[in-house]
């Protein structure tokens, strides 16, 4: 019978579910965020089902005015496509920003260019959407993660890989359907679309087809949605976000790569993928509502007849 008890005990024990390990970090407004294990193949193992969760949120009830207002900015800017882009070029001329792309290669091995980077204000501002930002980042935040054992710059890094391939796959899809032509490559006024181009014919000749969305600006959002999602006190992230994406923008424009009609969807794409990536899948982190200030306060307290105290109050 003993042996019985001692059988059974051990086999609940073998038997039960391990516990689930997070750790959880609280804000200075007393909100928490909690975090599950990092597990990198575990967290880009989530792309598709963030991928489906960032489709499904897109078409709930609440965002299809959000929809409808790409959907009618994405046709109004494609109506003044030649106009803004060759008055984007004007004002690249008047400050001296070159419309040529001077990136320069820094680093090659064994003949082969590693790394390419900017040699003037123009090729700085493209650099931006370039991908070494994103995977200078992405880099940053593994090392962050590994080297203080810091499950939140982890869960980070490990979003921004998953971002990457989600992104990036998402926006070829859309570019292999649309072919539509850049700026620079045009044979008509705001582009010439031929949707649906031969898979060799797109790799031959990507400028003729790759033009719309602009994944360069959907990467970049998705990276700024993520960090700003998993550190909602750095309240820096969106503003220099905004103005580098703005710097970006203007330069594709100029340096003829995207048209402005490219840019709503691009966005739209970038930030509901980094939007669904930190709010689902199997790793994602859970915010929790900041911690109302107490209705029970101390304070000193100084009667009529110069007695001194302490006091309490409640408010209701």
């Amino acid at each position: 019978m003993r042996n019985a008890v001692i059988s059974a005990c051990l086999l609940s024990v073998l038997c039960a579910p391990a516990a689930a390990q997070t750790r959880t970090y609280t804000l200075k407004d007393g909100s928490t965020l909690e975090y599950a294990k990092p597990g990198l193949w575990r967290t880009i193992g989530a792309g598709p089902s963030d991928w489906g969760l960032a489709v499904k949120q897109s078409f709930q009830k609440e965002n299809l005015p959000w929809l409808a207002a790409i959907g009618a900015s994405t046709v109004l800017l494609i109506k003044y496509d030649q106009e803004i882009y060759e008055e984007t070029q004007r004002v690249g001329k008047r400050l001296n920003i070159s419309r040529v792309d001077k990136t320069k290669t820094y680093l090659k091995v064994g003949g082969v260019s590693i790394f390419r980077g900017p040699s003037d204000l123009g090729s700085a501002f493209y650099f931006i959407g370039d991908g070494w930002v994103n995977l200078g980042l992405f880099g940053y935040f593994e090392a962050a993660g590994w080297l203080k054992d810091d499950w939140r710059a982890a869960q980070t890094g490990h979003q921004l890989a998953e971002g990457l391939l989600v992104t990036g796959f998402t926006t070829q899809v859309m570019k292999r359907v649309t072919g539509r032509e850049t700026p620079r490559a045009a044979t008509a006024d705001r582009g010439v679309w031929r949707m649906f181009p031969s898979f060799k014919d797109f790799q031959a000749h990507r400028t003729r087809y790759d033009a719309f969305p602009s994944g360069h600006l959907a990467t970049c959002v998705m990276t700024m949605t993520v960090i700003a999602e998993n550190y909602p006190e750095k309240k820096f992230v969106k503003p220099v976000g905004y103005a580098l994406l703005a710097a970006l923008s203007f330069q594709m424009v100029n340096n003829g790569v995207h048209w402005a009609s490219d840019y709503p969807l691009g966005w739209a794409v970038g930030y509901g993928i980094g939007k669904a990536i930190a709010r689902g899948g199997k790793t994602a982190a859970k915010r929790g509502a900041p911690v109302a200030p107490s209705a029970v306060r101390f304070a000193p307290y100084l009667s009529p007849e110069g007695a001194v105290g302490g006091a309490l109050a409640y408010k209701f």
